[in-house]
């Protein structure tokens, strides 16, 4: 077995384990500890786990635990994985299947996997319950020749390269039986994380009270960039079409070249700040694009200005004390792509650079919101320069130096101001008002992440592009956002004029700012049940090149406010034909305890006369084409009332 001495010492409430001697005499002094406590409320196995180091030769890297190989639980069993919203797959035991990815990052927001079996409702909900974020990574992994598939979680260790160092797994690994499906795991992970981590923000009647109120109640967002004079008129007319206050999102507001020359920002382009005062005179809340991660190494041009003077020391570096480099699609004058180094967000530069240019465009330029790129988007970087003062390579530091840098910062702020980033790694929520989804582009997506946080951060954004089947692709994504909970759009502003999206568009831009405090004084509740003759339909997405993405004609989700006692089921036909199926909706499975309902039905245009109804409900519905609808849920006002 590797090891000399084992022992396993059970006790009331579970077993411990410890491996200790190892054969390897080299590795004298290395122990591990694994201990399993019953939850039996649970169905559940709660592990720690930690390797004790006492030797002074060896260093420990990683440690992946737990691990676990799970058989087949049915030909068409799914597996639910936190990639980006998050992703059901279906049948993966049966071919090559391989997901993985860092946590804290875009692609693998959250910390939880689970596998079951449709039909029957049981599988298993598998974890790490840790409430400060420590850096990961979650791999899930089939053998098709064994019908098998492997979950695992690997993580660097603090103080990687350091003689002696001991590792602790950061909270709990979580070994869960579930009972069934990919709503009923997010439940078990949002229940964890409301009681327990550290990044969940404070929420109270009205949701989250350090948001401001015009940026929770947001429907709509444009995206464009460049002067002024390209941006004001088309963005005004967006505005003035929806009828309802919009976000922009200004890229290119600055001289230098977008991704060059980063992080100097200022001077703006000129009439920056005016543009700005009309824009918001008019309704338009504006949001400039800054990068909260990157210093270009040639900072002026071709010219190191500033960054081997200054900005490396605070640069992450690797191993060999280099600093980490990205290139992205930008290029330098003489051709060559462009270096940006990855900063360490320990650091005070840093630090004191993102604050002073969030805090410089808030007072100077006035604008409502600032969007700093890539923080909950691009993963930790296993830095070590021990002159930063954290742990090297692994661990919650680099977590917890992004929550000191806006927990400094957001006090600070003029009130009413908010501020955003890109993707929706979970450890961030608290220091941000809203989270980009632009990269929500995934074929059998589900909103596992609005199931835990709606309402803890707003969501807003997808990537609309182009294509043969672009319109198709628009009602989709459109559609998708609003059951989502997302704030509409991130979209050209030109979308106002295009004749064949313009309308759908508004009517769910309309839709969601009339049902708007659902989505951030609420919580997602279980997506109701249609079934019938529904259509599937496939559009190309155009995430990366040709990116097809197939759904339901009929989209539908549920929100509720459980302090009011209210629900609002939603539903959409993006198809360019009406479709009928059938509801089937229990509101007793919802909190509601008496005989009768009073259901409100709502479409973008009108509401209509509200009727009572038995709890149970089964009945055909018939969605036009292109349309959304809402039934608002209540109980029936006691007499007199």
């Amino acid at each position: 077995s590797g090891w000399k001495q084992v022992e396993l010492t059970p006790s009331d409430r579970g077993l411990a384990i410890r491996w200790a001697e190892p054969a390897d005499d080299r590795l004298r002094g290395v122990a591990v500890i694994a201990e399993a406590v019953g939850d039996r409320s649970a169905s559940a196995l709660r592990w720690s786990f930690r390797v004790e180091n006492a030797g002074e030769q060896w260093s420990v890297r990683r440690t992946v635990f737990p691990q676990i190989s799970v058989a087949e639980l049915a030909p068409d069993a799914r597996l639910l994985v936190p990639q980006a919203a998050g992703t059901l797959q279906e049948g993966v035991w049966q071919r090559n299947y391989r997901f993985g990815g860092t946590y804290p990052g875009g692609w693998t927001s959250m910390q939880f996997m689970a596998a079951y079996d449709e039909a029957r409702q049981t599988g298993l909900y598998f974890a790490t319950h840790d409430p400060w974020g420590s850096t990961k990574d979650l791999l899930a992994k089939s053998d098709p020749a064994e019908r098998t598939l492997l979950l695992s979680f690997d993580h660097p260790a603090p103080d990687m390269n350091v003689a002696g160092n001991d590792f602790e797994l950061s909270g709990q690994a979580v070994w869960q039986l579930l009972r069934g499906d990919w709503f009923d795991a997010s439940m078990i992970y949002r229940d964890w994380v409301r009681k327990e981590a550290h990044w969940y923000p404070k929420l109270g009647r009205d949701g989250r009270e350090d948001t401001p109120l015009w940026m929770r109640e947001l429907s709509a967002w444009a995206l464009s960039g460049g002067s002024p004079q390209e941006c004001v008129r088309p963005v005004k007319e967006f505005a003035a079409f929806l009828g309802v206050p919009v976000g922009f999102h200004w890229y290119s507001w600055h001289q230098i070249p977008f991704d060059n020359d980063y992080p100097h920002y200022f001077p703006t382009k000129e009439g920056f700040a005016e543009a700005v005062a009309e824009l918001q005179e008019a309704g338009v809340s504006v949001m400039p694009y800054i990068n909260g991660r990157l210093w270009d190494t040639r900072d002026r041009g071709t010219e190191d200005f500033q960054f081997t003077s200054l900005a490396r020391a605070a640069a992450t570096k690797d191993e060999q004390g280099e600093p980490y480099l990205e290139s992205y699609s930008s290029k330098e004058s003489d051709g060559s792509s462009v270096k940006l180094a990855a900063m360490c967000p320990a650091t005070e530069l840093w630090r004191n650079k993102v604050s002073e240019i969030v805090l410089r465009l808030m007072t100077d330029c006035q604008v409502k919101g600032v969007y700093i790129d890539q923080v909950a988007a691009a993963v930790p970087r296993l830095c070590f320069d021990r002159s930063h003062g954290h742990p090297l390579g692994g661990g919650h530091w680099w977590t917890e130096a992004y929550w000191d840098l806006f927990a400094k910062l957001r006090p600070a702020m003029p009130a009413g101001q908010m501020l955003t980033t890109e993707c929706n790694a979970e450890p961030y929520i608290h220091c941000f008002d809203g989270y980009l989804t632009w990269h929500w582009q995934y074929d059998g997506q589900v909103p596992a992440f609005p199931a835990v946080y709606g309402g803890a951060v707003q969501m807003f954004g997808r990537a609309y592009r182009g294509g043969p089947t672009k319109d198709l692709a628009l009602r989709m994504k459109a559609g998708q956002q609003l059951v989502f909970g997302e704030q509409i759009g991130w979209i050209n502003p030109g979308v106002a004029k295009e004749e064949h999206n313009a309308d759908f568009f508004h009517r769910i831009v309309q839709l969601r700012w009339a049902l708007r405090r659902y989505f951030y004084a609420g919580e997602m509740a279980r997506p109701p049940k249609l079934v019938g003759d529904i259509p599937r339909l496939t559009a190309d997405w155009q995430w990366h090149g040709e990116w097809p993405v197939t759904t339901d004609a009929v989209m539908a989700g549920t929100w509720r406010l459980p302090a009011e006692g209210k629900l609002v089921i939603l539903a959409v036909n993006v198809a360019d034909k009406p479709v009928t199926a059938n509801l089937s909706f229990d509101a007793r499975e919802y909190g509601f305890a008496g005989p009768q309902i009073q259901i409100t039905k709502t479409t973008p245009s009108k509401t209509a006369e509200t009727c009572s109804s038995g709890p149970l409900i089964r009945r055909d519905v018939v969605l036009e084409p292109r349309t959304a609808w809402a039934w608002e849920i209540a109980s029936p006002p006691e007499p007199g009332k």
